[in-house]
């Protein structure tokens, strides 16, 4: 620490300092300024103290004020810049800056112990628990880079230099000096060892932070209650942990909550994840990844949007060369109570998966899918039973208000459930349950079923699975046409804008950790990493916000491009005729979707949903199931459905008018 170039304290003020319980093994080194010396009390000093702006008064809670004061405390080798509260240290402060409106009281110990770099460059291994996949947290790390780092590890170089650049910047962060910074507050906390601090940030009630960094801001702050330990950890902004949770050696992203003893090791949690009860070990777990049962646990996998039912589990049976656990399931996945599934496995998007599976199950060319235990243990696939659905259809409304993070956001998501990454999958799965059908041979004539990947799948549904697929993609190339077009009021100005066709066409998309990115684009940003065109890790995250930013255009030149590959259809050439017909068709679209959506929402509302309803009246029975839930009509979330469809549907006779 830098020495006070200020006078050691004069004779007048240690005597005061001594007559007030305070003591010191040698005032020399001691140096106080414009600092109000009589709320310094029974306190102990030890190696080189710098207290400045002592003074004043300190918001202590919800507009309560105190006097900035040192009460009962050993210091030692500690920096006080501005206006504190530190009342009741039981054992010490060693080797902190504690910087303006920080209330620290009644804790155990602060204190670093030697260089550390305050949780960043801790290496941990997610989605295989005996490593392979390893990722260094850092605390500017966001899930996409996080993503690359873990599933791109085939690529040598491109590893080589995000590490180089993750230990670049690890070094500058490496100190023997913690900060506890402006307007954060520790309160009965028993060890913080190792740790930085950032401002607003609250530690109540907590058992132990070690090598950590909780990252807080004023917008945005992080809490962190009672009887928690973290150890080896990044805790991003906006984090809410308490009630005996237990973090190790892992990555806790912005507007993350975990609480109810709820524990995870080795694993990344990005954005407005939600973890209660259960454990998580070597998971990936994306953008809204959520977890609230007991008995619930994940491991080694990957997850985003997913929402895990009591007592989802998986495991492998690979153990003679040791455990080789991976499973991967794409962002929106769900499990019933008591699933289970056998790693290593590969689920699609939006896939509910119910029952046990003990097979490795490869359903990852069919996404909005229903995985189901059939007969004995067996998995049945029904593919595109999740599409149109009143639950899909909350989900993606849902994400959106669940969004806690405030200010600068790091990790880039796109919430539409139908995108060009989901949409080109249903292609794919369209095409590949026609080519199924034609290959079913006469001799499986009288089979019901037909096997595929591990899984099974009814063939007298195989054209109306394809059939469900055909509608969605078509519901979505039309309403993004239609999105397009909607303030144009003469078809001379459509055909001119249309008559625009683009020039960078992306036909093959990623789902990066909740950032759907043309592959092109993201190959683009690893040529850059390879090849010594980032030199700062810090600026990697620019490059995915500008993936971010080009979505919506990149979206519409795959949107254009599909007309003219799906309807042979030339945007650029269209005709009154051919754009009449488009808008026809896509009103017949919204009109099939939404006969689909009533036909779901009815389900919610049947009579063996109102079994356990007018109980000490029967004849009540629906009456009181009403006036809890509601009925078809007058459902909210049904009610806004079915208005998005009548607007569209008004938009495209607005336009045929003019046609």
């Amino acid at each position: 620490m830098q020495k006070n170039k200020k006078k050691p304290i004069s004779n007048k003020i240690i005597k005061q300092l001594i007559t007030q319980g305070c003591s010191s093994n040698n005032w020399n080194d001691v140096y106080i300024d414009d600092s109000d010396i009589s709320e310094i009390k029974d306190t102990i000093f030890h190696g080189e103290i710098n207290i400045k702006g002592l003074n004043g008064l300190v918001e202590y809670h919800k507009g309560v004020k105190v006097k900035a004061a040192i009460v009962r405390a050993t210091l030692i080798n500690t920096n006080i810049t501005g206006s504190v509260y530190i009342n009741n240290i039981e054992r010490f402060i060693s080797s902190y800056t504690i910087e303006h409106g920080v209330i620290i009281e009644n804790v155990g110990a602060i204190y670093i112990d030697n260089s550390t770099s305050f949780g960043n460059g801790i290496s941990i291994s997610p989605m295989i628990e005996t490593g392979g996949r390893e990722v260094k947290i850092y605390n500017r790390l966001n899930s996409h880079t996080a993503y690359i780092i873990a599933l791109y590890r085939h690529k040598k170089q491109l590893i080589e230099k995000l590490d180089s650049l993750i230990d670049k910047y690890v070094k500058e962060k490496e100190s023997t000096i913690g900060k506890i910074k402006n307007n954060a507050k520790i309160i009965n906390a028993r060890l913080i060892r190792n740790t930085l601090i950032d401002p607003y940030s609250t530690i109540e009630n907590t058992d132990e932070i070690t090598n950590s960094t909780i990252v807080s801001t004023e917008e945005c702050p992080s809490y962190i209650g009672t009887s928690v330990i973290i150890k080896d950890s990044i805790i991003l902004k906006g984090a809410h942990i308490t009630d005996s949770v237990i973090v190790i050696k892992s990555f806790i992203g912005e507007g993350t909550r975990l609480g109810r003893q709820f524990s995870c090791e080795s694993s990344l949690l990005f954005a407005n994840c939600e973890g209660e009860h259960g454990e998580m070990f070597s998971i990936f777990a994306g953008p809204y990844t959520v977890t609230h049962h007991k008995s619930t646990l994940l491991i080694a996998s990957h997850f985003s949007f997913f929402n895990a039912g009591s007592g989802t589990n998986q495991s492998n049976h690979m153990y003679k060369l040791g455990p080789c656990h991976q499973g991967f399931t794409e962002r929106g996945c769900k499990t019933g109570s008591n699933s289970y599934i056998l790693w290593p496995s590969y689920i699609a998007a939006f896939t509910t998966v119910l029952g046990s599976h003990y097979n490795n199950v490869d359903a990852s060319e069919f996404p909005f899918s229903y995985l189901t235990e059939y007969d004995f243990h067996k998995t049945r696939l029904i593919p595109a039973l999740n599409l149109f659905g009143v639950g899909l259809c909350r989900d993606e409304i849902k994400w959106h208000t669940r969004d806690r993070r405030l200010g600068n956001k790091k990790d880039y998501v796109i919430f539409d459930v139908f995108n060009p990454y989901t949409v080109s999958k249903m292609i794919y799965a369209e095409k590949k349950l026609a080519e199924i059908t034609d290959n079913i041979s006469k001799s499986d004539e009288y089979e019901n079923f037909i096997e595929y990947k591990n899984m099974i799948i009814k063939k007298s549904s195989l054209e109306k699975y394809a059939s469900r697929y055909g509608l969605a993609i078509d519901l979505y190339l039309h309403n993004i046409l239609l999105k397009k077009i909607e303030e144009y009021d003469k078809f001379d100005t459509i055909k001119a804008f249309l008559s625009q066709s683009p020039t960078n066409i992306y036909e093959k998309w990623l789902d990066i950790a909740g950032l759907i990115a043309p592959k092109k684009r993201v190959e683009m940003l690893i040529s850059k990493i390879e090849n010594d065109k980032i030199g700062d890790i810090r600026d990697i995250s620019f490059e995915w916000e500008s993936i971010y930013n080009n979505y919506k255009s990149d979206e519409w030149n795959y949107v254009y491009n599909e007309f003219s590959e799906r309807y042979n259809i030339k945007l650029e050439n269209i005709n009154e005729s051919e754009l009449k017909k488009i808008l026809l068709s896509h009103k017949s679209y919204i009109e099939k979707s939404l006969k689909i959506f009533e036909h779901d929402i009815k389900k919610e509302f049947d009579k063996a949903k109102q079994v356990s309803f007018g109980i000490d009246d029967i004849e009540n029975r629906a009456a009181d199931f009403e006036i809890i839930r509601g009925n078809t009509e007058n459902n909210t979330f049904a009610l806004q459905y079915r208005s998005d469809t009548t607007d569209k549907k008004n938009t495209i006779d607005k336009i045929l008018s003019f046609i």
